[in-house]
Protein backbone atom coordinates (compact mmCIF):
# COMPACT_ATOMS: atom_id res chain seq x y z
CA UNK A 1 0.00 0.00 0.00
CA UNK A 2 1.32 3.45 -0.88
CA UNK A 3 -0.47 6.13 1.03
CA UNK A 4 0.55 9.44 -0.38
CA UNK A 5 3.72 11.52 0.12
CA UNK A 6 3.55 13.84 3.07
CA UNK A 7 5.05 16.08 1.18
CA UNK A 8 2.56 16.58 -1.04
CA UNK A 9 -0.65 18.90 0.13
CA UNK A 10 -3.85 17.39 -0.14
CA UNK A 11 -6.10 18.92 -2.77
CA UNK A 12 -9.63 18.40 -3.89
CA UNK A 13 -10.33 17.01 -7.25
CA UNK A 14 -6.73 16.20 -7.82
CA UNK A 15 -6.80 14.58 -11.14
CA UNK A 16 -8.34 15.02 -14.97
CA UNK A 17 -10.93 13.65 -16.95
CA UNK A 18 -9.68 12.88 -20.39
CA UNK A 19 -12.51 13.13 -23.34
CA UNK A 20 -14.30 10.25 -24.22
CA UNK A 21 -12.54 8.40 -27.00
CA UNK A 22 -15.11 6.80 -28.59
CA UNK A 23 -16.80 3.47 -28.11
CA UNK A 24 -15.87 0.36 -25.91
CA UNK A 25 -15.69 -0.54 -21.87
CA UNK A 26 -12.71 1.76 -20.72
CA UNK A 27 -11.10 4.75 -20.65
CA UNK A 28 -7.41 5.00 -19.36
CA UNK A 29 -6.03 8.08 -17.89
CA UNK A 30 -3.25 8.53 -18.95
CA UNK A 31 -4.24 5.63 -22.30
CA UNK A 32 -0.68 3.80 -20.73
CA UNK A 33 -1.57 3.42 -17.56
CA UNK A 34 -1.63 -0.37 -17.45
CA UNK A 35 -1.69 -2.18 -14.36
CA UNK A 36 -1.07 -5.92 -13.80
CA UNK A 37 -1.98 -6.96 -10.44
CA UNK A 38 -0.47 -9.69 -8.46
CA UNK A 39 -1.89 -13.33 -8.59
CA UNK A 40 -1.35 -16.32 -6.06
CA UNK A 41 -0.24 -19.26 -7.28
CA UNK A 42 -3.33 -21.06 -6.45
CA UNK A 43 -5.94 -18.71 -5.61
CA UNK A 44 -6.50 -17.97 -1.79
CA UNK A 45 -9.74 -18.31 0.26
CA UNK A 46 -12.45 -16.05 -0.83
CA UNK A 47 -13.68 -12.88 0.48
CA UNK A 48 -16.79 -11.52 1.10
CA UNK A 49 -15.91 -7.97 1.46
CA UNK A 50 -20.44 -8.15 3.50
CA UNK A 51 -35.66 -5.98 9.15
CA UNK A 52 -38.05 -4.03 9.54
CA UNK A 53 -41.74 -4.98 11.03
CA UNK A 54 -43.68 -5.60 8.54
CA UNK A 55 -43.65 -4.27 4.98
CA UNK A 56 -40.92 -2.12 6.04
CA UNK A 57 -38.74 -4.97 5.63
CA UNK A 58 -38.85 -5.31 1.98
CA UNK A 59 -38.52 -0.82 2.28
CA UNK A 60 -35.12 -1.55 3.80
CA UNK A 61 -33.76 -4.78 1.65
CA UNK A 62 -34.90 -3.39 -1.74
CA UNK A 63 -35.45 0.10 -1.88
CA UNK A 64 -33.06 2.35 -0.41
CA UNK A 65 -30.58 2.47 -3.23
CA UNK A 66 -34.17 3.83 -4.96
CA UNK A 67 -34.28 6.40 -2.57
CA UNK A 68 -31.36 7.39 -2.51
CA UNK A 69 -31.45 8.28 -6.44
CA UNK A 70 -34.78 10.05 -5.32
CA UNK A 71 -32.97 12.28 -2.96
CA UNK A 72 -30.41 12.81 -4.92
CA UNK A 73 -32.78 14.05 -8.02
CA UNK A 74 -33.95 16.34 -5.52
CA UNK A 75 -30.69 17.78 -4.51
CA UNK A 76 -30.70 16.33 -1.00
CA UNK A 77 -28.10 13.64 -1.23
CA UNK A 78 -25.84 16.56 -0.32
CA UNK A 79 -27.05 17.75 3.22
CA UNK A 80 -23.59 19.81 3.96
CA UNK A 81 -20.45 20.44 2.56
CA UNK A 82 -17.90 18.28 4.15
CA UNK A 83 -15.44 19.51 6.75
CA UNK A 84 -12.89 18.14 5.33
CA UNK A 85 -9.26 19.68 5.42
CA UNK A 86 -7.79 20.60 2.20
CA UNK A 87 -4.33 20.81 3.85
CA UNK A 88 -4.38 17.75 5.44
CA UNK A 89 -2.09 15.04 3.89
CA UNK A 90 -1.47 10.86 4.25
CA UNK A 91 1.91 9.86 5.67
CA UNK A 92 3.61 7.27 4.04
CA UNK A 93 5.37 5.68 6.74
CA UNK A 94 3.04 2.77 7.50
CA UNK A 95 5.21 0.41 9.26
CA UNK A 96 2.96 -1.70 12.14
CA UNK A 97 0.03 0.41 11.24
CA UNK A 98 -2.90 -0.98 11.51
CA UNK A 99 -6.60 -1.18 12.13
CA UNK A 100 -6.28 -1.72 15.42
CA UNK A 101 -6.68 0.16 19.00
CA UNK A 102 -2.65 0.53 19.87
CA UNK A 103 -2.48 2.00 16.23
CA UNK A 104 -5.45 4.22 15.82
CA UNK A 105 -4.43 7.82 16.29
CA UNK A 106 -5.93 9.26 19.42
CA UNK A 107 -7.24 12.05 17.24
CA UNK A 108 -10.15 9.57 16.16
CA UNK A 109 -11.27 8.68 19.37
CA UNK A 110 -14.75 8.98 19.69
CA UNK A 111 -16.17 12.11 21.49
CA UNK A 112 -18.47 10.19 24.12
CA UNK A 113 -20.58 6.94 24.68
CA UNK A 114 -21.05 5.16 21.12
CA UNK A 115 -24.38 4.05 19.83
CA UNK A 116 -24.76 0.59 20.46
CA UNK A 117 -28.70 0.12 19.67
CA UNK A 118 -30.00 1.07 16.22
CA UNK A 119 -33.38 1.97 14.69
CA UNK A 120 -34.71 0.06 11.77
CA UNK A 121 -35.61 2.57 9.88
CA UNK A 122 -32.08 4.22 9.97
CA UNK A 123 -29.86 2.24 6.88
CA UNK A 124 -26.26 1.43 8.20
CA UNK A 125 -23.48 -1.01 6.79
CA UNK A 126 -21.03 -3.16 8.51
CA UNK A 127 -17.66 -4.35 7.27
CA UNK A 128 -14.40 -5.90 8.73
CA UNK A 129 -10.79 -4.70 8.59
CA UNK A 130 -8.29 -7.34 6.91
CA UNK A 131 -7.75 -9.05 9.76
CA UNK A 132 -11.29 -9.52 11.07
CA UNK A 133 -10.48 -7.55 14.71
CA UNK A 134 -12.21 -4.71 13.71
CA UNK A 135 -15.83 -3.88 12.99
CA UNK A 136 -16.93 -1.09 10.82
CA UNK A 137 -20.27 0.50 11.81
CA UNK A 138 -21.23 3.30 8.60
CA UNK A 139 -23.79 5.06 9.27
CA UNK A 140 -25.30 8.45 6.98
CA UNK A 141 -22.91 10.91 8.93
CA UNK A 142 -20.33 9.06 10.46
CA UNK A 143 -18.13 5.76 10.50
CA UNK A 144 -17.59 4.19 14.29
CA UNK A 145 -14.70 1.48 14.08
CA UNK A 146 -14.85 -0.84 16.81
CA UNK A 147 -12.80 -3.77 18.79
CA UNK A 148 -15.71 -6.39 18.87
CA UNK A 149 -14.06 -8.91 21.03
CA UNK A 150 -13.99 -6.35 23.76
CA UNK A 151 -17.16 -4.38 22.90
CA UNK A 152 -15.19 -1.21 22.35
CA UNK A 153 -14.97 1.69 20.35
CA UNK A 154 -11.61 2.79 19.03
CA UNK A 155 -12.24 5.29 16.33
CA UNK A 156 -15.40 7.48 15.17
CA UNK A 157 -15.37 9.16 11.77
CA UNK A 158 -17.64 12.35 10.80
CA UNK A 159 -18.33 12.47 7.59
CA UNK A 160 -19.13 15.89 7.92
CA UNK A 161 -21.59 15.52 5.07
CA UNK A 162 -25.04 13.25 5.20
CA UNK A 163 -25.13 10.23 2.73
CA UNK A 164 -28.11 8.11 1.97
CA UNK A 165 -27.77 5.13 2.24
CA UNK A 166 -24.24 5.27 3.92
CA UNK A 167 -21.51 3.32 2.23
CA UNK A 168 -19.84 0.52 3.87
CA UNK A 169 -16.27 1.47 4.87
CA UNK A 170 -13.53 -0.51 2.91
CA UNK A 171 -10.05 -0.90 4.51
CA UNK A 172 -6.64 -0.95 2.52
CA UNK A 173 -5.05 -4.45 2.69
CA UNK A 174 -2.49 -3.23 5.00
CA UNK A 175 -5.25 -2.05 7.43
CA UNK A 176 -3.49 1.33 7.53
CA UNK A 177 -6.17 3.90 5.73
CA UNK A 178 -9.69 3.55 5.57
CA UNK A 179 -12.38 4.90 3.03
CA UNK A 180 -15.72 5.80 2.41
CA UNK A 181 -18.62 7.41 0.41
CA UNK A 182 -19.63 10.59 0.70
CA UNK A 183 -22.01 13.26 -1.25
CA UNK A 184 -18.24 14.67 -2.51
CA UNK A 185 -16.13 11.84 -3.15
CA UNK A 186 -14.21 9.68 -1.10
CA UNK A 187 -12.84 10.23 2.32
CA UNK A 188 -9.67 8.32 2.49
CA UNK A 189 -8.45 8.67 6.12
CA UNK A 190 -5.07 7.65 7.74
CA UNK A 191 -6.00 5.31 11.03
CA UNK A 192 -2.31 5.99 12.62
CA UNK A 193 -2.18 9.61 12.08
CA UNK A 194 -5.94 10.88 12.12
CA UNK A 195 -5.85 13.04 8.63
CA UNK A 196 -7.14 12.17 5.55
CA UNK A 197 -7.95 13.24 1.73
CA UNK A 198 -10.88 13.33 -0.72
CA UNK A 199 -10.41 11.33 -3.67
CA UNK A 200 -12.58 12.24 -6.89
CA UNK A 201 -13.96 15.55 -4.88
CA UNK A 202 -16.70 16.23 -7.29
CA UNK A 203 -18.31 13.45 -7.95
CA UNK A 204 -21.19 11.29 -5.43
CA UNK A 205 -19.13 8.04 -4.24
CA UNK A 206 -21.42 5.37 -3.40
CA UNK A 207 -19.67 2.42 -3.31
CA UNK A 208 -15.83 1.79 -3.50
CA UNK A 209 -12.74 -0.74 -2.72
CA UNK A 210 -9.99 -1.13 -2.17
CA UNK A 211 -8.22 -3.56 -4.59
CA UNK A 212 -6.02 -6.99 -2.74
CA UNK A 213 -2.83 -5.48 -3.66
CA UNK A 214 -3.67 -2.25 -2.46
CA UNK A 215 -2.84 -0.52 -5.50
CA UNK A 216 -6.18 0.77 -6.47
CA UNK A 217 -9.21 2.33 -5.18
CA UNK A 218 -12.38 1.75 -6.65
CA UNK A 219 -15.43 4.38 -7.01
CA UNK A 220 -18.83 3.97 -7.83
CA UNK A 221 -19.68 7.33 -8.92
CA UNK A 222 -23.09 9.23 -8.90
CA UNK A 223 -22.87 10.51 -12.61
CA UNK A 224 -20.22 10.40 -15.44
CA UNK A 225 -20.54 12.31 -18.74
CA UNK A 226 -20.23 9.12 -20.77
CA UNK A 227 -21.67 6.96 -19.00
CA UNK A 228 -18.34 5.21 -17.35
CA UNK A 229 -19.46 5.38 -13.41
CA UNK A 230 -16.56 3.23 -12.11
CA UNK A 231 -13.89 5.25 -11.44
CA UNK A 232 -10.37 3.23 -10.58
CA UNK A 233 -8.07 5.62 -8.72
CA UNK A 234 -4.13 4.67 -7.91
CA UNK A 235 -3.02 4.69 -4.34
CA UNK A 236 0.22 5.80 -5.32
CA UNK A 237 -1.10 9.05 -6.39
CA UNK A 238 -4.71 9.03 -5.76
CA UNK A 239 -4.83 9.99 -9.43
CA UNK A 240 -7.73 8.49 -11.88
CA UNK A 241 -6.39 5.72 -13.96
CA UNK A 242 -9.74 4.85 -16.07
CA UNK A 243 -13.06 4.83 -16.06
CA UNK A 244 -15.44 1.72 -16.85
CA UNK A 245 -18.11 1.35 -18.45
CA UNK A 246 -21.97 0.02 -17.05
CA UNK A 247 -25.30 -0.02 -17.56
CA UNK A 248 -26.42 1.89 -14.54
CA UNK A 249 -25.06 3.81 -11.68
CA UNK A 250 -23.48 0.92 -8.47
CA UNK A 251 -24.55 0.87 -4.93
CA UNK A 252 -22.04 -1.45 -4.46
CA UNK A 253 -18.78 -2.56 -5.50
CA UNK A 254 -16.24 -5.38 -4.46
CA UNK A 255 -13.00 -7.13 -5.64
CA UNK A 256 -12.72 -10.81 -6.34
CA UNK A 257 -9.91 -12.17 -3.77
CA UNK A 258 -7.70 -12.81 -6.51
CA UNK A 259 -8.36 -9.17 -7.39
CA UNK A 260 -8.46 -10.23 -11.35
CA UNK A 261 -12.20 -8.89 -11.49
CA UNK A 262 -14.04 -5.77 -9.92
CA UNK A 263 -17.96 -6.71 -9.69
CA UNK A 264 -20.50 -3.51 -8.60
CA UNK A 265 -23.83 -4.02 -7.72
CA UNK A 266 -26.50 -1.93 -9.94
CA UNK A 267 -29.12 -0.24 -8.14
CA UNK A 268 -32.18 -1.48 -9.87
CA UNK A 269 -29.93 -3.77 -12.15
CA UNK A 270 -27.83 -6.45 -12.37
CA UNK A 271 -24.28 -6.94 -11.43
CA UNK A 272 -21.68 -6.16 -13.73
CA UNK A 273 -18.04 -7.19 -13.57
CA UNK A 274 -14.69 -6.29 -15.33
CA UNK A 275 -11.22 -7.63 -15.56
CA UNK A 276 -8.48 -5.58 -13.82
CA UNK A 277 -5.51 -6.51 -16.13
CA UNK A 278 -6.43 -4.84 -19.06
CA UNK A 279 -9.20 -3.19 -17.57
CA UNK A 280 -12.33 -3.89 -19.90
CA UNK A 281 -15.69 -5.66 -19.20
CA UNK A 282 -16.21 -9.43 -18.45
CA UNK A 283 -20.05 -9.55 -18.28
CA UNK A 284 -23.12 -8.26 -16.97
CA UNK A 285 -25.64 -10.29 -15.08
CA UNK A 286 -29.03 -8.90 -15.73
CA UNK A 287 -31.55 -10.85 -13.88
CA UNK A 288 -31.90 -10.25 -9.82
CA UNK A 289 -35.11 -10.40 -7.86
CA UNK A 290 -35.37 -6.98 -6.39
CA UNK A 291 -32.83 -7.15 -3.67
CA UNK A 292 -30.13 -4.48 -2.73
CA UNK A 293 -27.37 -3.24 -4.79
CA UNK A 294 -24.77 -5.53 -2.52
CA UNK A 295 -26.77 -8.61 -1.97
CA UNK A 296 -23.93 -10.17 -4.30
CA UNK A 297 -21.03 -11.99 -3.82
CA UNK A 298 -17.79 -12.87 -6.15
CA UNK A 299 -16.14 -15.97 -6.14
CA UNK A 300 -12.20 -15.96 -4.56
CA UNK A 301 -11.18 -16.77 -8.70
CA UNK A 302 -13.52 -13.96 -9.77
CA UNK A 303 -14.92 -16.58 -12.68
CA UNK A 304 -18.71 -16.34 -11.05
CA UNK A 305 -20.85 -14.23 -8.89
CA UNK A 306 -23.79 -15.43 -6.43
CA UNK A 307 -26.77 -13.33 -6.86
CA UNK A 308 -30.66 -14.01 -5.79
CA UNK A 309 -33.11 -14.68 -7.85
CA UNK A 310 -36.76 -15.99 -8.14
CA UNK A 311 -36.19 -17.53 -4.03
CA UNK A 312 -33.07 -19.17 -4.64
CA UNK A 313 -29.56 -18.29 -4.58
CA UNK A 314 -27.53 -18.67 -8.21
CA UNK A 315 -23.83 -18.94 -9.06
CA UNK A 316 -23.75 -17.67 -12.66
CA UNK A 317 -20.62 -16.97 -15.10
CA UNK A 318 -20.82 -13.40 -16.10
CA UNK A 319 -19.70 -14.03 -19.38
CA UNK A 320 -22.68 -15.91 -20.65
CA UNK A 321 -25.22 -15.76 -17.83
CA UNK A 322 -25.14 -19.60 -17.46
CA UNK A 323 -26.27 -20.45 -14.09
CA UNK A 324 -23.51 -22.72 -12.80
CA UNK A 325 -25.42 -24.13 -9.27
CA UNK A 326 -28.49 -23.27 -7.76
CA UNK A 327 -28.80 -22.82 -3.79
CA UNK A 328 -32.47 -23.67 -2.87
CA UNK A 329 -33.93 -22.89 0.30
CA UNK A 330 -35.38 -26.04 1.63
CA UNK A 331 -38.34 -24.34 3.30
CA UNK A 332 -40.11 -21.22 2.17
CA UNK A 333 -39.96 -19.06 4.87
CA UNK A 334 -38.99 -15.75 3.77
CA UNK A 335 -37.31 -13.61 1.23
CA UNK A 336 -33.74 -13.96 0.71
CA UNK A 337 -32.26 -10.34 0.95
CA UNK A 338 -28.47 -11.12 0.96
CA UNK A 339 -25.66 -13.45 0.38
CA UNK A 340 -22.38 -14.11 0.63
CA UNK A 341 -19.64 -16.72 0.22
CA UNK A 342 -17.10 -18.44 3.58
CA UNK A 343 -13.74 -19.19 2.25
CA UNK A 344 -13.28 -20.25 6.00
CA UNK A 345 -16.50 -22.93 6.08
CA UNK A 346 -16.77 -23.32 2.49
CA UNK A 347 -20.30 -22.34 2.61
CA UNK A 348 -22.96 -19.76 0.70
CA UNK A 349 -24.56 -17.73 3.50
CA UNK A 350 -28.07 -15.96 2.92
CA UNK A 351 -29.64 -13.79 5.15
CA UNK A 352 -33.79 -14.31 5.03
CA UNK A 353 -36.21 -11.98 6.26
CA UNK A 354 -40.17 -12.40 6.12
CA UNK A 355 -42.17 -9.15 6.11
CA UNK A 356 -45.32 -10.59 6.84
CA UNK A 357 -44.64 -12.06 10.23
CA UNK A 358 -41.50 -10.07 11.07
CA UNK A 359 -39.19 -13.44 11.64
CA UNK A 360 -36.37 -14.10 9.54
CA UNK A 361 -32.98 -16.68 9.54
CA UNK A 362 -30.51 -17.53 7.71
CA UNK A 363 -29.67 -20.27 5.37
CA UNK A 364 -26.16 -21.82 4.36
CA UNK A 365 -25.40 -24.38 1.71
CA UNK A 366 -22.22 -26.36 0.95
CA UNK A 367 -20.64 -24.21 -2.04
CA UNK A 368 -19.28 -26.85 -4.05
CA UNK A 369 -22.78 -29.58 -3.61
CA UNK A 370 -24.88 -26.65 -3.27
CA UNK A 371 -26.81 -28.86 -0.35
CA UNK A 372 -28.32 -26.85 2.56
CA UNK A 373 -26.55 -27.11 5.49
CA UNK A 374 -28.22 -27.48 9.28
CA UNK A 375 -27.57 -24.58 11.32
CA UNK A 376 -29.83 -25.78 14.23
CA UNK A 377 -32.94 -24.00 15.89
CA UNK A 378 -33.49 -19.98 17.17
CA UNK A 379 -30.68 -18.54 14.14
CA UNK A 380 -30.25 -15.08 14.20
CA UNK A 381 -32.36 -12.63 12.30
CA UNK A 382 -29.66 -10.15 11.15
CA UNK A 383 -29.84 -7.70 8.16
CA UNK A 384 -27.41 -5.69 6.43
CA UNK A 385 -24.95 -8.53 7.22
CA UNK A 386 -20.97 -8.88 6.75
CA UNK A 387 -18.38 -11.73 6.65
CA UNK A 388 -15.01 -11.22 7.56
CA UNK A 389 -12.34 -11.44 4.83
CA UNK A 390 -11.17 -15.12 5.16
CA UNK A 391 -15.21 -15.55 5.80
CA UNK A 392 -14.51 -17.36 9.59
CA UNK A 393 -17.02 -14.28 11.33
CA UNK A 394 -19.91 -13.04 10.59
CA UNK A 395 -21.37 -9.66 12.06
CA UNK A 396 -25.01 -8.25 11.50
CA UNK A 397 -27.97 -6.26 12.71
CA UNK A 398 -30.35 -8.07 14.92
CA UNK A 399 -33.55 -6.76 14.12
CA UNK A 400 -35.27 -7.64 16.91
CA UNK A 401 -33.36 -5.94 19.47
CA UNK A 402 -31.13 -3.33 17.11
CA UNK A 403 -27.79 -4.32 18.30
CA UNK A 404 -24.95 -5.50 16.06
CA UNK A 405 -23.64 -8.98 16.98
CA UNK A 406 -20.58 -11.19 15.61
CA UNK A 407 -20.89 -15.33 15.26
CA UNK A 408 -18.82 -17.54 13.83
CA UNK A 409 -19.77 -19.53 10.93
CA UNK A 410 -21.63 -21.78 12.91
CA UNK A 411 -23.54 -19.00 14.10
CA UNK A 412 -22.45 -19.66 17.47
CA UNK A 413 -23.40 -15.86 18.93
CA UNK A 414 -19.30 -14.44 19.95
CA UNK A 415 -20.34 -11.03 20.85
CA UNK A 416 -22.33 -8.21 21.01
CA UNK A 417 -21.41 -4.68 20.44
CA UNK A 418 -22.07 -2.60 23.97
CA UNK A 419 -20.81 0.12 25.35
Amino acid sequence: MHPLNPDEPTRLGDFRLLPHPGSGGTEHVPPDAHRSSPRAAAPPPGRAPRSLRGRRVLLRACALTAAAAFLAGAGLYSLAAPAWDPSATVGTDTGGCSASASAVSDRLAPPGDPQVTFSDDLPLELSFSPDGSVLAVSQIDAVTLWDWRESRAIAQIDHGASAVPPTPASFSPDGCLVAYGTPHGAAVVDLSTGRGRTVGADQAVRALAFSPDGSSLALGVGSDPAGRLLHLHETSTWKLESRLAGSAPLGSVRYSFDGSVVAGGENDGGVAVWNVDRPRSAGLVRDRAGVGADAFDVVPDGTAVLVIRSGSVLLVDPRTEEVLREYVPGTDEGVLVDVAYSAASGRVFAARLDPATDTGDMVAWEYGAATEVALGTDLPRVFPMALSEDGSRVAGLRTRTGDIAVYDTDLSLLNVLTR
